[in-house]
């Protein structure tokens, strides 16, 4: 990547080093920053997290910060970025006050990744059987980090429309961007039916949604799976697996849970179904894309098919009901026409939904505007003002007090 200073200087505050081998997450990270190299911006990576033995090598200047450090004041004020993303909404409370008084003219984005508060919220209907409630104490601290920022980056143009709707976020601080894609796969040169056998499910463990699908999946689909489809195996792997994880490793059945794979594309290319059985979550879905990419059809749920495609694309009932999973599953195994239909569904919603020159120069030029009309943006947003002014001060004075009594 460039290393020279650029006047248009980004910096990324992470809460953790991306890691694009184990989370979708990590990907879409550095997907980010080189559509901002892209555009002329030098960037800059901070976090306060320990590095990692598997964090990418990304080529930017790397930052280790602290929080509750005055230091960073300092820091920050002599990189003075022109454009500070925070990564997740938990280090725009960290540091998104000293960003304001540090580098008071640098345009803030938050980048959610997925709507955190909209998991979490999903998460505690399927644990208590009680209606989904949105609004909660983290929905509060992540709706308020959205506020006080310029502009917000969402993954999902449902989550967008469920932010307006019932948290009244205005249109003019939330921008849509999706997974990007430079390049489509040409489908004709991956392996076809023939040369694809057994089933895989990927995804990092660190991420409740995949421990709970493979819990899910082990316990109710694959008995029956398993009946509909004998000889055929399920291969489960992710990052950071655990003796949690691989507890449901039944090599009798043919259900294997393995760690990482360096390789997620090339592993996910041998297999013939991808499956993605998601009883919560937001976002998007990078084991989805990656099926599309590979030309592997992917057999998941409503949850996990929110916001990759409309209901109808997919070729298939969507189903939770672990019946109908397994019954879609085996029929696609078995059947190389619907098979065919299916993985061409895939190919036409990376054509249609992910593609980077739509959407690059869109965020690009989203940014740049803001940053053209920063204090009339900022007045604008009385909402964000009002809680810098006052609740995002709480945050200040706690950060300060922890300082303090470290330093004792």
């Amino acid at each position: 990547m460039p290393q020279d200073v650029s006047p248009k200087r980004a910096l990324l505050i992470a809460k953790q080093w991306p890691e694009p081998a184990s989370t979708a997450a990590g990907r879409r990270t550095l997907d980010i920053l080189d559509l901002l190299t892209d555009a002329g911006y030098s960037v800059d990576i901070a976090s306060p997290a320990q590095p990692t033995p598997f964090q990418a090598k990304t080529g930017y200047r790397e930052h280790q910060i602290a929080v509750n450090d005055s230091g960073f004041d300092d820091w920050v004020r002599t990189l003075d970025p022109t454009l500070v993303i925070y990564d997740r909404f938990m280090m725009e409370e960290q540091f998104g006050w000293r960003v304001r008084e540090q580098c008071p003219h640098a345009v803030t984005l938050l980048d959610t990744s997925d709507f955190h508060s909209l998991r979490e919220a999903r998460h505690q209907a399927l644990k208590s059987g009680q209606p989904l409630n949105l609004f909660h104490p983290i929905a509060e601290r992540e709706v308020a980090a959205m506020a006080r920022c310029d502009l917000t980056i969402m993954i999902s143009q449902v989550e967008v429309d469920l932010l307006k709707q019932h948290f009244c976020l205005p249109d003019w601080q939330l921008h849509y961007l999706p997974f990007l894609i430079k390049k489509l796969p040409d489908i004709e040169t991956l392996p076809g039916f023939e040369e694809r056998q057994h089933l895989i499910m990927i995804g990092g463990f660190k991420h409740t949604p995949n421990r709970d699908a493979t819990s899910w999946f082990a316990q109710e689909i694959w008995p029956r799976l398993h009946a509909l489809l004998p000889g055929v195996e399920c291969h489960i792997y992710g990052a950071y697996s655990d003796h949690a994880m691989h507890r449901f490793s039944d090599p009798k059945t043919g259900l294997r849970v393995h760690g990482r794979t360096d390789d997620a594309l090339a592993t996910m290319a041998r297999y013939r179904l991808n499956l993605a059985p998601l009883r919560f979550g937001a976002g998007q879905k990078g084991k989805i894309l990656d099926g599309w990419l590979t030309g592997t059809p992917t057999v998941t749920t409503p949850i996990g098919a929110e916001s990759m495609a409309a209901e109808d694309c997919w070729g298939y009932p969507l189903s939770a009901d672990p019946d109908q999973f397994a019954a879609t599953t085996a029929h696609l195994y078995r059947d190389q026409t619907a098979w065919l239909t299916v993985r061409d569904t895939g190919t036409r919603a990376l054509e249609s939904g992910f593609s980077y020159r739509h959407h690059a120069d869109a965020f690009i030029e989203r940014i740049e505007s803001v940053a053209a009309n920063l204090p009339a943006h900022r007045n604008r947003n009385i909402w964000g003002r009002i809680l810098r002014r006052n609740e995002h001060r709480a945050e200040e004075f706690m950060s300060r007090w922890i300082e303090a009594k470290n330093q004792l």
